[in-house]
């Protein structure tokens, strides 16, 4: 079929880009590398590649380490009790295009998932909704936030 292989050169295409940072594998990881494919080129954030434990990349400017999470659903995991430097959620549209929830500290994240007793899976991650996230990055500080690349 056309269309398949058409995905699969993209695919490809893809992941030479990224010189195995990122897969761009077709299952449900693929959703993922776009957003931070999308992410790093947004934000100026160099990616580690896919042994790093916690953190997908740095952000070029301030050294700052920062984890990505990228969705076509409205539910993201965020790990269990930790305070990550820098997180950034986004909400990947079918048109491609991003929709930022969260830009800052992990530490608020932490903070609302344990004021509200969120159970953790296996006290690996917790899940958290795209409208939490959207009401957390409303109160960050513009200086918590990391800036778009010019």
């Amino acid at each position: 079929m056309k269309e398949i292989q058409e995905l699969l050169d993209i695919t490809a295409s893809l992941k030479e880009r990224y010189k195995g940072k990122l897969d761009f594998s077709l299952d449900g990881r693929l959703v993922g590398d776009i957003g931070e494919a999308l992410v790093s080129e947004k934000f100026d954030i160099e990616l580690y590649g896919k042994n790093e434990h916690r953190y997908d990349g740095f952000h070029r400017p301030t050294n700052k380490k920062v984890q990505i999470k990228a969705s076509m659903a409205y539910n993201f995991s965020y790990p269990h009790n930790i305070d990550l430097e820098h997180f950034i959620a986004v909400h990947l549209e079918p048109d491609g295009t991003l929709e930022v929830l969260y830009n800052g500290p992990g530490e608020y994240i932490n903070k609302f998932l344990k004021d509200n007793n969120r159970k953790s899976y296996r006290d690996i991650w917790t899940t958290i909704t795209a409208n939490h996230l959207r009401e957390l990055d409303r109160k960050l500080k513009h200086s918590d936030r990391l800036p778009e690349k010019a």
